[in-house]
This record gives structure tokens, C-alpha cells and sequence, in this order.
């Protein structure tokens, strides 16, 4: 009687133990150092078999590597009750000859007086999918803040750099003009300008990958403004590059275009250099709709939506998988020293996100090189909303702000940049009063009355001139304000400089464009506000 009550609980144990391996939810294996001899439901499921005999019986090398078996059998020979079972990592071969990846923890055992081994296998794919997300996260958040302080760094170089490059501008011009200089001195101070010109457009390369430079967007339609992009193209390629374009397909865009236009130049040149034997360029319009977006260039996300794209395919060398990594990344270049600054595809990549566009590029070695341009298109009411944007209306009709000898207040407290500012305005006609600060323009104000205008520095010591037009607001509500900077309209902003909307003269400025603007802001102001008003 008490045997066979002890035989039924052994049954009734043996029976619980079938039952809890065969629902665990981990794939149990068991063997005997040569075959399987037990695998439950969870086992069969990872194999992807349909029967527990595509397992049980077969040797554990059909489905378990022997750098496993060797790590898991110096395992079973140094356990003990008082050495917790580590996981091993291994890759689980399925019947179909596919792989998951696992961690598998060995128990050896005795099964009936025979040593053996319980095998707890784990499917990890969902950890290490979850874990290489992470990875790329922190790569992008250190990306990010890599790009955030190279910003910040570039912002307060540029603010530097302008301010002498309008300088080295301003003297070249005015020496360029000057009668009776020798042909051979204007060659060297054309030489001069050209540097000094080069110099800035590093510095607006800087700006534009940080997503700091100026940005003046307006409506345009796609296909006209890269069909207006044609010649200066054709002339960059020269005569031995062929450029097909179709720029038929042209949704409204929101875009600066004058960005957009440095993004094409960029890829142009970029796509020249590729081909010195010569080759095709194609630059093609188009539509598209991202239903679940995509993978940008950099390894950001391009969102779903609506977007305008511009293709430019080149048949150059192409670039490697490696060099696509790293495309654009600010400073790498894989052209010889001198050849190229490593800054044009990362100023192309800012300035897309500055317009909320984006860029990808498809490539591969002696296959020509890809690179489409997503910009969201407008709907119906956004163009409707910015309809003043579509075009640039001429300014009316009106006398001539120079010759009516107009008197501007000019506030910079760099005083070389101020004497260059003040002769340009003098040599265009107009009477200059000059300050070197808000505090002393306040002063010359109260003493000479109202100008005709104020041109002023926004990031001065003291009271700035954001500060200064708020003051002067206050006391003629119609005087028309100009602002200039070093710093972009992002970076203002960023630091509390100004309010969004104000129209800013970047530096560095030529003396003739400094005139044309103050020129061009007395007559929309005097149209806005006409004598007797």
C-alpha cells in the first residue's frame, strides 16, 4: 500500500514536472552530451519545426555552434551548488537553416545515473533590436550636441569674421575706385577681394550646416527656381560634363531660395569633381508622398507627408559605404588638401532642415552618386496664407532717398566697421550721424532730432539695438529702423536679440549694398508712410 502510494506521487511529481516544461515560456532542451533527448513546446516554436521530432534525437551541433558547446562544457565541469549558471551567447540554427540569436544557460544533471545537461535557451533579437536602437539614439543625441557646440563655436567666429571681412571689402572697394591707381595694384586688391569673398563664404558655410545663417523664406514653385539654376550650372560642369534637366513638375515650396540655390551649386560641384573625365548630370523635379517616412542621409527620420523633391544623379566614382557615413559630417572631405573645405554637403544638409527639408543620398563605387532633396509642399491654404511671398514686388515709384540727402543714424560700436559704414553712406549721398552705442545715439537724438533712418548694430555693449528701436519706437513710431549683424537671424533669436520678423543687413555688406538697402528701407518707408501722414 505505501509503495504504490509512493509511486503515484512520484507519478503525480514527474507529471507536474512534464507539464511545467512543456508550458514554460523558455525553450527547455535537455541532453545527454550527444542527442537531444527531451525539448518542449517553447523549443519546437524556435526552431520553427512542425514536430518535436525534427529535435528530439537529433545531436545538439544541428542546432547549437561547437564555440557554445565548449563554453557551455567548461561550464558543467566547474559548476557547483554554490556557482550560479552564466548565459552563454550563441546563435540558435532553425530547421529552415535561419538564425536567432540567444543566450543559453546549462544545468548539468544526472537523468537516471547518466550526466546530462538542461539547456535554458533564451531568444535575445528583441533585446539586441531594442539595445542598437539605443546605441543610434545616443550616437544621434551625441551628434547633436556635437553639432550644437560646433554651432555655437561657428556663430561667434562668423560674428568676428564679418565684422573684418566687411572691413577688408569695404577698403578693397573704395580702392578699386579710387582714380589713377595703377593696373597693377587693382590686380593685387582684386586679389583681396577674392580672398576676402572666399573667407565668407566659409563662414556662410559654417552658418548654414549649424543652422545659423540667415534665413529669408518666400513661396516659390520648385521646377522655376532650379530651372533659373541652368546656366550658372552649365558653366560650373564645363564643356566636357553633359547636364540634362527636367524641371517640369513644380509644387508651391516654402524655401529661401537663395539657400536652395547654394544646396544645388554645392551638389553641382560636388558632382563636377566626381566626374574629371566627364560624365552626365541629371537634375530632375518631382512629387512625392511618404506614407511611413524614411531613413535622411545623416540617419535622421524624414516624417510622412507631402514633399517636392529635386534628384541630382551624377555618373562620377561614386562613394563607398564608409565615405556615405560620413558625407556630411562637417570637415570630412575626401578631396586633396586644398581642394575642399569638407563643408558643403554639411551646409547643404543644414540648410534643408532650416527650409524643414531633408537630404539622402544613394551611392555606390564606379556607379555615380544620388542625392534627392525632400521639401514639404504647400497645401492650397498655406498659398493661399502667403500670398504676398509668391513674388517679390518691385518697389513703387519714388524720389530718390540719396538725393534728397537723407540723414542716417549710424550705431556700431566696432570702429573700423563704423568708419566704413559711414563713408560708404557719405559717398552714396546721404548725411551720417554716428554713434557708439544706444546710450550715445539716445544723447545725438535728443540733441539733432529725428533722422531719416537708423542703421544699427543688435549686439552691442551695453544697451543693444533691439533695446535702442524699442526706445526710439516709443518716440516716432514711423522711423524706419535697419538692423545689421554678424550673428544670423538664429542665433539672434537664441539669444534674446531680437523678435522674429525683423529685417536684418548681414555681414559682411559692400558699401554699395549697404546703400542700396538703406536706399531701398527709406522708400518702402516713405510708400508706407508718405509726407503728411
Amino acid at each position: 500500500m505505501i509503495a504504490h502510494e509512493e509511486r503515484r506521487e512520484i507519478w503525480e511529481r514527474e507529471d507536474r514536472y512534464q507539464q511545467l516544461v512543456e508550458l514554460a515560456p523558455e525553450t527547455i532542451l535537455i541532453h545527454d552530451g550527444d542527442r537531444i533527448v527531451l525539448a518542449n513546446a517553447a523549443a519546437v516554436r524556435l526552431a520553427g519545426a512542425t514536430d518535436r521530432d525534427q529535435l528530439v534525437g537529433h545531436p545538439i551541433e544541428s542546432f547549437l555552434h561547437p564555440p557554445y558547446l565548449k563554453a557551455v562544457e567548461a561550464q558543467l565541469v566547474g559548476s557547483s551548488d554554490a556557482v550560479k549558471p552564466l548565459p552563454v551567447r550563441d546563435a540558435f540554427r532553425r530547421v529552415d537553416g535561419s538564425e536567432v540569436e540567444v543566450e543559453v544557460t546549462a544545468i548539468a544533471f544526472l537523468d537516471h545515473g547518466r550526466p546530462s545537461a538542461h539547456l535554458i535557451v533564451h531568444d535575445i533579437t528583441e533585446r539586441l533590436i531594442l539595445q542598437a536602437a539605443a546605441r543610434r539614439a545616443e550616437e544621434h543625441l551625441q551628434q547633436a550636441q556635437k553639432m550644437e557646440a560646433v554651432g555655437v563655436l561657428a556663430g561667434g567666429i562668423a560674428h568676428e569674421v564679418n565684422n573684418m571681412m566687411s572691413v577688408i571689402l569695404g577698403f578693397s572697394e573704395f580702392l578699386l575706385s579710387a582714380p589713377g591707381m595703377a593696373e597693377e595694384r587693382l590686380s593685387e586688391v582684386r586679389h583681396i577681394v577674392r580672398a576676402a569673398e572666399r573667407t565668407a563664404a566659409v563662414t556662410r558655410q559654417l552658418l548654414a550646416f549649424s543652422r545659423r545663417t540667415f534665413h529669408q523664406p518666400q513661396v516659390f514653385t520648385l521646377g522655376s527656381v532650379v530651372h533659373d539654376l541652368e546656366p550658372v550650372i552649365r558653366r560650373l560642369l564645363g564643356e566636357e560634363r553633359y547636364l540634362a534637366m527636367a524641371c517640369d513638375v513644380s509644387p508651391r515650396i516654402r524655401v529661401d531660395k537663395g539657400q536652395l540655390e547654394q544646396v544645388l551649386v554645392n551638389l553641382a560641384l560636388n558632382a563636377r569633381d566626381a566626374m574629371p573625365a566627364g560624365g552626365t548630370l541629371t537634375i530632375t523635379t518631382g512629387e512625392t508622398e511618404l506614407t511611413d517616412g524614411m531613413a535622411s542621409g545623416s540617419g535622421g527620420v524624414i516624417p510622412a507627408g507631402h514633399y517636392g523633391v529635386v534628384v541630382v544623379r551624377d555618373t562620377g566614382m561614386g562613394m563607398s559605404t564608409a565615405t556615405q557615413a560620413h558625407a556630411f559630417e562637417p570637415f570630412f572631405t575626401t578631396k586633396a588638401i586644398g581642394k575642399g573645405t569638407g563643408l558643403g554637403l554639411a551646409a547643404a544638409e543644414g540648410i534643408m532642415g532650416q527650409n524643414n527639408g531633408h537630404i539622402t543620398v544613394a551611392s555606390a563605387l564606379g556607379f555615380g552618386a544620388t542625392f534627392t532633396l525632400y521639401l514639404p509642399v504647400l497645401s492650397a491654404i498655406e498659398v493661399v496664407e502667403r500670398r504676398g511671398e509668391l513674388r517679390g514686388d518691385p518697389l513703387p515709384p519714388g524720389p530718390d532717398p540719396t538725393q534728397a540727402g537723407a540723414t542716417v543714424l549710424l550705431v556700431e560700436d566696432e570702429p573700423v566697421v563704423r568708419a566704413i559704414a559711414a563713408r560708404s553712406l557719405e559717398r552714396g549721398g546721404f548725411r551720417v550721424l554716428q554713434a557708439s552705442g544706444g546710450g550715445v545715439a539716445m544723447e545725438l537724438v535728443d540733441r539733432n532730432g529725428e533722422p531719416d533712418l537708423v542703421l544699427t548694430d543688435l549686439m552691442m555693449p551695453g544697451m543693444g539695438g533691439a533695446e535702442l528701436a524699442r526706445r526710439l519706437g516709443e518716440r516716432w513710431p514711423a522711423l524706419p529702423i535697419l538692423f545689421m549683424s554678424g550673428y544670423s537671424v538664429d542665433d539672434l533669436l537664441r539669444r534674446g536679440a531680437i523678435d522674429s520678423g525683423l529685417v536684418i543687413i548681414q555681414k559682411p555688406c559692400t558699401p554699395d549694398g549697404l546703400v542700396r538697402s538703406v536706399a531701398a528701407a527709406l522708400l518702402r518707408a516713405r510708400v508706407v508712410h508718405p509726407a503728411g501722414d
